[in-house]
């Protein structure tokens, strides 16, 4: 479910009432991008916000003992490619945990720079719905100044 409003979007857009059902995919596909450009997750309010991050921990310790089973099933592997691609694959899925979590205890409440960065790239997809541009230039704009653990 979205966190921007279908009757916002759907406003901005000019949209007509047929077009709700994609209008609210695309707005769901906008939010997405953005919240993987951010890697931090955006709340309607405070309250979701708390709630999305009391669970944290709970997601920590399930991605941990996970991993210790997994990495025993690959310990447990004779062949040695195979272990170590186990052991590979224990890993990734440890550290996508881990990502995910971190995107959550790094949450912030929607703010209407997020907002319109969202609803740019919704408008650009409504628009033009064979774009491959990952986010339009002005919603990278408004995205960057709250984006986190960007790498290199």
């Amino acid at each position: 479910m979205s966190v921007i409003a279908i009757d916002l979007a759907m406003h901005h857009l000019l949209a007509e009432p047929d077009d709700q059902v994609l209008v609210q995919a695309q707005l769901d596909a906008a939010e997405e991008a953005a919240m993987q450009y951010l890697n931090r997750r955006f709340y309607v309010d405070l309250i979701a916000l708390s709630t999305a991050k009391a669970g944290v921990a709970g997601m920590l310790l399930a991605a941990r003992d996970s991993n210790v089973e997994a990495v025993a099933a690959a310990e447990a592997e004779q062949d040695h490619p195979t272990r170590c691609r186990l052991l590979g694959h224990a890993r990734q899925v440890l550290a996508d945990a881990y990502e995910q979590a971190d995107a959550i205890a790094y949450g912030v409440v929607i703010n209407p720079a997020i907002q319109a960065a969202c609803l740019l790239k919704l408008g650009r997809l409504f628009a033009d719905r064979e774009d491959d541009e990952e986010l339009p230039a002005a919603s990278k704009a408004l995205l960057n100044p709250l984006r986190i653990r960007m790498g290199v």
